[in-house]
């Protein structure tokens, strides 16, 4: 099949939903079918390349609303794709939209993955997701022919998705086993920012106004709580983005700054290296913003345990005291007990990493694509 996948980023862009596409791609890819994305030009030029079989059209994006990209050209190069399959992913009600318009006037059989329900930002976006939630969503989701929630959980919380619960499928998100895996050597991150002898945290995720909801600033507060009681640990914090500066001067506020250190973009190859020099994977989220949570799975893939948040889809990941743990969102004390139980008991986080591992094996991206493929052939008929 030609498979049509229509994204916000694509690597080097970090985030849950690029993983998410970059390796659904890459496996379908493996299965025999040609499969092209469109996305915005972030961070490389607009242009066309090919990366491991992938053909990847990046466009130009000339301005943003509501912290997404606007890319003028997608529907006129959409129209002009031919496709037997196109996959859209949310949140980006603008990619939604025009995927779902072309999927109506030319009758391709299409599937949305809805990895999280569109986060209010500030207080003056409110009416703006109300309005996109109660008006717009409900028409382009009645054109998708399917709906994929990356958790039950999520799912079940979502009131959008719930209108639309007859075409939902529940595939969760996937993790590659052989990239990150356990006997992967973290020691030249330790020596390029000379962290050699001290208890890593981990943080990985992009930086920005859009991301706030991973709750960065709360896990800082945490690590302040966690570095008056150990003196010998690290924050080692992996992504960029618009914000960075803010949790900057957080850090500097705090007294955090020689304790922090801000890696900022990495190359992809070299993220697994970054896990195995961590003791630990946190993800503070502060709302059901967290769809499920993909660096937990990476975490545990690579034999480390994760604490996260009690909300969204981030329970579906974790199961508590098994592969990691879950605290309340926004307690910065609950987050560094959680914290400090693992840097002070190395068996007990060594266990939850293994356990991680054998959970994370079923999870490979093979069996993702394998579950998806099934959904595309389905909806085909």
């Amino acid at each position: 099949m030609k498979i049509c996948i229509v994204n916000t980023f694509f690597p080097p862009w970090r985030g849950g939903a690029e993983t998410y596409v970059y390796n659904l791609a890459k496996q379908l890819v493996k299965r025999g079918h040609k499969v092209e994305v469109f996305c915005a030009s972030n961070p490389k030029p607009p242009g066309k390349e090919e990366i491991e079989g992938i053909k990847v059209y990046r466009l130009k994006a000339p301005f943003w609303v509501y912290a997404v990209p606007i890319t003028p050209k997608l529907f006129f190069r959409l129209m002009k794709t031919e496709a037997d399959i196109i996959h859209a992913n949310f949140p980006n009600p603008y990619n939604a939209l025009i995927a779902s318009i072309k999927a109506l006037i030319q009758q391709v059989p299409s599937v949305l993955t809805w990895h999280n329900d569109l986060p209010p930002i500030t207080k003056a976006s409110k009416p703006i997701v109300f309005i996109h939630d109660w008006v717009f969503a409900p028409i382009y989701l009645h054109w998708f022919n399917k709906i994929i929630a990356t958790s039950k959980l999520y799912f079940e919380s979502s009131k959008i998705l719930q209108k639309h619960k007859d075409k939902v499928a529940i595939v969760p998100n996937g993790v590659d086993c052989e990239k990150f895996n356990p006997n992967v050597k973290g020691e030249k991150v330790k020596a390029c920012y000379s962290l050699e002898g001290f208890k890593i945290i981990l943080f990985v995720g992009a930086l920005t106004k859009w991301h706030r909801y991973k709750g960065l600033d709360v896990l800082l507060k945490a690590f302040k709580l966690v570095s008056e009681k150990e003196s010998n640990a690290r924050l080692l914090i992996v992504g960029d983005g618009d914000f960075k500066s803010e949790y900057q001067k957080q850090c500097a506020s705090l007294g955090l700054t020689s304790k922090v250190v801000f890696a900022g973009n990495i190359p992809d190859e070299a993220l697994p290296e970054f896990y195995a020099a961590s003791d630990m994977l946190v993800l503070p989220s502060k709302d059901r913003s967290a769809g499920f949570g993909l660096t937990i799975l990476e975490a545990n893939a690579s034999g480390k345990p994760a604490i996260g948040s009690n909300v969204g889809g981030i329970p579906s990941v974790i199961k508590h005291g098994i592969n990691g743990l879950l605290v309340p969102p926004c307690n910065e004390k609950a987050l560094a007990s959680a914290i400090l139980t693992l840097l002070r008991d190395e068996e007990l986080a060594k266990r939850m990493g293994k356990a991680g591992r054998r959970i994370a094996e079923a999870q490979d991206w093979r069996h993702v694509a394998e579950a998806i493929e099934k959904i595309y052939f389905q909806i085909k008929k």
